[in-house]
């Protein structure tokens, strides 16, 4: 599958709430954390990259704010933060969100699902290249997902 991976969300992009979008945005982080986490490492450029995700992907398109003020896309960094915090092994942050989207898949939107299948791309390809744990994670992600 081709990810364009230029594209830019605009507010013209903002995703149709069909699911929990504070569940979705909380497994999204797991998700990225896995794919960032599978080598046995989290690079600095892989965390710097899910920063970029969520500020110029998730905000824009996210008009929902939390009871602090703070827009709702923000929660897939701070879930991404924990993760890292935990030292949760990659398997089981994957395996939730593949279980979240098992649970949910009907209400996913394309457009939910092109943000998903590009920043797991994108946070895949930040440290030196998709390596062969990422590409599993990756395949996996997009049979599940399509």
């Amino acid at each position: 599958m081709e990810i364009n991976r230029s594209r830019t969300f605009t507010h013209r992009d903002r995703l149709p709430l069909c699911v929990d979008q504070r569940k979705f945005y909380t497994e999204l982080g797991r998700l990225l954390y896995a794919i960032a986490a599978v080598d046995g490492r989290v690079h600095a450029t892989e965390t710097a990259m899910i920063k970029r995700i969520v500020s110029e992907r998730l905000v824009p398109q996210e008009a929902a704010l939390d009871h602090f003020g703070t827009d709702r896309a923000y929660i897939t960094e701070f879930e991404f933060d924990i993760q890292v915090d935990r030292g949760e092994a990659p398997e089981v942050a994957f395996e939730s969100f593949i279980l979240y989207l098992t649970q949910h898949k009907d209400r996913f939107s394309p457009k939910q699902k092109d943000l998903v299948l590009h920043a797991a791309h994108v946070v895949a390809d930040a440290f030196h290249g998709v390596n062969a744990k990422e590409l599993r994670m990756l395949d996996e992600l997009e049979r599940r997902i399509l």
